[in-house]
Protein backbone atom coordinates (compact mmCIF):
# COMPACT_ATOMS: atom_id res chain seq x y z
CA UNK A 1 0.00 0.00 0.00
CA UNK A 2 1.37 3.43 -0.97
CA UNK A 3 1.35 6.06 1.76
CA UNK A 4 0.23 9.60 1.01
CA UNK A 5 3.00 12.12 0.44
CA UNK A 6 1.31 14.80 2.55
CA UNK A 7 -1.38 14.93 5.25
CA UNK A 8 -4.98 15.52 4.17
CA UNK A 9 -7.84 17.30 5.88
CA UNK A 10 -11.46 16.53 5.16
CA UNK A 11 -13.12 19.78 4.07
CA UNK A 12 -16.18 20.79 2.11
CA UNK A 13 -15.53 23.99 0.15
CA UNK A 14 -17.31 25.46 -2.86
CA UNK A 15 -14.95 25.41 -5.82
CA UNK A 16 -14.77 26.45 -9.43
CA UNK A 17 -12.49 25.25 -12.22
CA UNK A 18 -11.41 26.87 -15.46
CA UNK A 19 -10.02 24.78 -18.32
CA UNK A 20 -9.27 25.41 -21.97
CA UNK A 21 -12.66 23.81 -22.69
CA UNK A 22 -14.77 25.90 -20.30
CA UNK A 23 -15.62 26.34 -16.65
CA UNK A 24 -17.38 24.32 -13.98
CA UNK A 25 -18.49 24.37 -10.36
CA UNK A 26 -18.13 21.74 -7.69
CA UNK A 27 -17.20 20.84 -4.14
CA UNK A 28 -13.65 20.35 -2.90
CA UNK A 29 -12.90 17.55 -0.40
CA UNK A 30 -9.78 15.96 1.15
CA UNK A 31 -7.45 18.95 0.90
CA UNK A 32 -3.66 18.53 1.13
CA UNK A 33 -0.74 20.77 0.25
CA UNK A 34 -0.28 18.78 -2.95
CA UNK A 35 -3.86 18.27 -4.11
CA UNK A 36 -7.48 17.49 -3.36
CA UNK A 37 -10.48 15.43 -4.29
CA UNK A 38 -13.26 17.30 -6.06
CA UNK A 39 -16.81 16.42 -7.01
CA UNK A 40 -18.19 18.15 -10.08
CA UNK A 41 -20.31 17.63 -13.17
CA UNK A 42 -17.55 19.27 -15.24
CA UNK A 43 -16.01 17.05 -17.90
CA UNK A 44 -12.46 16.66 -16.59
CA UNK A 45 -10.34 13.84 -18.01
CA UNK A 46 -7.11 12.60 -16.45
CA UNK A 47 -4.24 14.72 -17.77
CA UNK A 48 -6.41 17.85 -18.11
CA UNK A 49 -4.90 21.08 -16.80
CA UNK A 50 -7.05 23.56 -14.93
CA UNK A 51 -7.11 26.61 -12.70
CA UNK A 52 -8.88 26.00 -9.38
CA UNK A 53 -10.50 28.55 -7.06
CA UNK A 54 -12.12 27.62 -3.76
CA UNK A 55 -13.82 29.47 -0.95
CA UNK A 56 -12.66 28.99 2.62
CA UNK A 57 -14.93 30.36 5.37
CA UNK A 58 -11.98 31.86 7.31
CA UNK A 59 -10.81 34.05 4.40
CA UNK A 60 -12.31 37.08 2.70
CA UNK A 61 -11.32 36.00 -0.81
CA UNK A 62 -11.11 32.81 -2.81
CA UNK A 63 -7.88 30.82 -2.72
CA UNK A 64 -6.38 30.10 -6.13
CA UNK A 65 -4.28 27.29 -7.49
CA UNK A 66 -3.12 28.68 -10.81
CA UNK A 67 -2.19 25.35 -12.41
CA UNK A 68 -3.46 21.89 -11.46
CA UNK A 69 -3.76 18.60 -13.28
CA UNK A 70 -6.44 15.91 -13.05
CA UNK A 71 -4.79 12.63 -11.97
CA UNK A 72 -7.85 10.37 -11.80
CA UNK A 73 -11.58 10.41 -12.52
CA UNK A 74 -14.31 8.12 -11.22
CA UNK A 75 -18.01 8.86 -11.65
CA UNK A 76 -18.24 12.60 -10.94
CA UNK A 77 -15.17 12.78 -8.67
CA UNK A 78 -11.64 13.82 -9.56
CA UNK A 79 -8.21 13.63 -7.98
CA UNK A 80 -6.43 16.93 -8.58
CA UNK A 81 -2.72 17.57 -8.10
CA UNK A 82 -1.65 21.16 -7.43
CA UNK A 83 1.26 22.29 -9.59
CA UNK A 84 1.47 26.07 -9.06
CA UNK A 85 -0.24 28.18 -6.41
CA UNK A 86 -1.08 31.87 -6.51
CA UNK A 87 1.29 33.88 -4.29
CA UNK A 88 0.92 33.07 -0.58
CA UNK A 89 -1.78 30.42 -1.08
CA UNK A 90 0.39 27.36 -0.35
CA UNK A 91 1.09 28.71 3.14
CA UNK A 92 -2.63 29.27 3.73
CA UNK A 93 -3.46 25.74 2.59
CA UNK A 94 -0.76 24.33 4.89
CA UNK A 95 -2.23 26.34 7.80
CA UNK A 96 -5.71 24.95 7.05
CA UNK A 97 -4.46 21.36 6.94
CA UNK A 98 -2.51 21.70 10.17
CA UNK A 99 -5.49 23.23 11.95
CA UNK A 100 -4.08 26.72 12.24
CA UNK A 101 -6.37 29.52 11.23
CA UNK A 102 -5.42 30.80 7.81
CA UNK A 103 -4.70 34.52 7.81
CA UNK A 104 -7.35 36.45 5.96
CA UNK A 105 -6.34 38.15 2.76
CA UNK A 106 -8.16 41.40 2.25
CA UNK A 107 -8.96 43.11 -1.02
CA UNK A 108 -8.97 46.45 0.79
CA UNK A 109 -5.82 48.58 0.61
CA UNK A 110 -4.05 49.25 3.86
CA UNK A 111 -4.64 52.82 4.91
CA UNK A 112 -1.64 54.65 6.27
CA UNK A 113 -2.06 56.79 9.35
CA UNK A 114 -1.81 60.47 8.64
CA UNK A 115 0.39 62.45 10.97
CA UNK A 116 0.11 66.20 11.13
CA UNK A 117 3.37 68.09 11.30
CA UNK A 118 3.47 71.43 13.07
CA UNK A 119 3.49 74.38 10.74
CA UNK A 120 6.35 76.78 11.33
CA UNK A 121 5.46 80.38 10.46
Amino acid sequence: MRLRSSPRRHVRYSASVQTDNGAGEGTLFDLSATGCRMQSNAALAPGSYLALHFEVPQTETQLAVEVSVVRWHKDNQFGIEFLRYAEGVREQVTDLIEGREAPAISNHPVEAELALAPVVA
